[in-house]
């Protein structure tokens, strides 16, 4: 048996059933028999162009990995397979019982660990652009004090001031959005090799991301637009 991506690489369009071919120097041709889909068996995160599949009986490891599928816990499960080489060979000996689970937490530890890490970096950053974008409104708010008591006793109403502030407050942060969407489609090829089953162009995740930015933004930009409308206008007025 001959990996789809194998079967590719050697033999193009073609079909490679029936076709013989040298495993390795110098060895005997043998025969293809059949196509079977790509897995990755080195690492997850990189693809075997090439995998074979012969008998055991045609090849002579000296080690030997079962997979056994069955809903007992995985100890259960190791007795059993135990009792049934025991059977088998008495000499044989299970060396390294594992669960899948167990394997796959190994192989993803790291990346799981990079995505933990990546997540709380993330949340750090948009708490300090948050609590950023609220401090210059605020300061904003506060040189304009004077500004906004004119505008309303020339008779600006409340949504007046939010509008007045808000607008101005969101202005720069829709531009760093649109600049970033942009740099994330145009960088997107350069990143798309370290993604799995999703796309660096992926409609869904960058519309999240733009929503949550600017959610975080609009309430940023809120509270000192709410507080800049409930100002009375004398007060405003006498601050130089």
């Amino acid at each position: 048996l001959i990996s789809a991506s194998g079967a590719k690489t050697v033999f193009g369009n073609e079909n490679p059933i029936g076709k013989t071919l040298l495993v390795t120097s110098g060895s005997v041709p043998v025969e293809i028999v059949g196509v079977v889909g790509d897995v990755r068996s080195v690492r997850l995160d990189q693809r075997n162009d090439m995998e074979f599949y012969r008998p055991f009986a045609q090849e002579n490891f000296p080690f030997l990995s079962i997979t056994v599928r069955s809903p007992l816990p995985p100890g259960s499960v190791t007795k059993l397979v135990q009792s049934a080489l025991r059977t088998v060979d008495p000499s044989l000996a299970l060396i390294l019982p594992q669960a899948v689970s167990e394997l796959m937490a190994q192989a993803l530890g790291q990346a799981k660990l990079m995505m933990v890490l990546l997540g709380v970096f993330a949340a750090v950053a948009l708490l300090l652009a948050t609590v950023g974008i609220y401090g210059a409104v605020a300061y904003t708010v506060e040189q304009r004090t004077g500004e906004i008591g004119v505008r309303m006793a020339l008779g600006a109403q409340t949504r007046d001031i939010l509008r007045l502030v808000v607008n101005q407050g969101m202005r720069p942060v829709v531009f760093g959005l649109v600049v970033g969407v942009g740099a994330a489609l145009a960088l997107g090829r350069l990143i798309a090799s370290q993604l799995y089953e999703t796309s660096a162009h992926n409609p869904l995740l960058l519309s999240a991301t733009i929503a949550v930015l600017g959610i975080a933004a609009l309430l940023a930009c809120l509270f000192p637009a709410r507080r800049a409308s409930l100002l009375n206008p004398v007060e405003a007025l006498r601050v130089e």
